[in-house]
């Protein structure tokens, strides 16, 4: 009986198990117009549907992900995901599909994972990049970097909340993410060779100081309006970095 048991959960779990991440698909019939699968390696989330998919969210506590699609078919990449459980929310239309996926990256590629790409649309003769270490042949050099990040005396900046708004003219996605000052450093550096570029000139980068992840996490889900609040104790309502400033 129990034998039984498993091979049944493992059949409804249906899982789709890659060397980078694992994906548990969702097979209830309301979510059966969405076709949902990992590329061989496993750092692509490729989703398919009959109708307009609008948005993709992909979250946990510590990390979160906003992609417009406003298309039939998408192909997400993974590579800048940190290890963990994400649930995943996909607007197909009115509708909205739950998805559960877990990365589990050999450390040594997420040591490695500076390549950061938006979604990409299936059939689109163009690669969508955000960020990588290079650009138009130029490299991130020291002097690129900010001087070291001050912190608030009266309270301690644990990490940073970063939003990157992408603008390609005829497509545009949103990067959000948690990150310390090494990762501000680098994104801030990379966000100014970005503006030199035709593809990056649009690009947008904020970035505020955080005192505590889980309350901020919390208090930006209920208030999605955050950006624009006045005083709060779970971050720096002004951002430490925004673009054109």
């Amino acid at each position: 009986m129990k034998k039984g048991c498993a091979i049944l959960f493992l059949f409804l779990a249906s899982l789709s198990y890659c060397q980078n991440a694992t994906l548990l698909q969702n097979i209830d019939f309301r979510a059966k117009e969405l076709k949902h699968s990992l590329n061989k390696t496993g750092d692509t989330l490729i989703l398919e549907s009959e109708r307009i998919i609008t948005k993709v969210t992909i979250f946990n506590s510590d990390f979160e992900k906003l992609t417009l699609v406003n298309h039939k078919a998408a192909k997400i990449p993974l590579t800048d995901f940190p290890n963990g459980r994400f649930v995943t929310e996909v607007k197909v239309h009115n509708k909205l599909i739950i998805i559960t996926l877990i990365c589990h990256k050999p450390l040594n590629k997420i040591s490695n994972s500076i390549v950061t790409k938006t979604a990409e649309v299936l059939n689109d003769e163009e690669t969508m990049i955000i960020s990588q270490n290079t650009a138009n042949g130029k490299k991130i050099s020291t002097v690129d970097l900010e001087p070291p990040i001050k912190i608030n005396p009266k309270k301690t900046v644990r990490f940073y909340w970063i939003v990157k708004h992408i603008d390609k003219g005829h497509s545009s996605s949103k990067k959000m993410r948690i990150g310390d000052q090494a990762v501000v450093n680098k994104m801030i550096a990379q966000h100014k060779i970005d503006l030199k570029t035709k593809a990056g000139k649009r690009n947008q980068l904020t970035i505020w100081e955080v005192y505590d992840t889980t309350k901020f996490l919390r208090f930006k889900r209920q208030n999605p309006n955050y950006k624009n609040v006045k005083k709060a104790d779970c971050f720096n309502t002004t951002p430490f970095y925004k673009s054109g400033t």
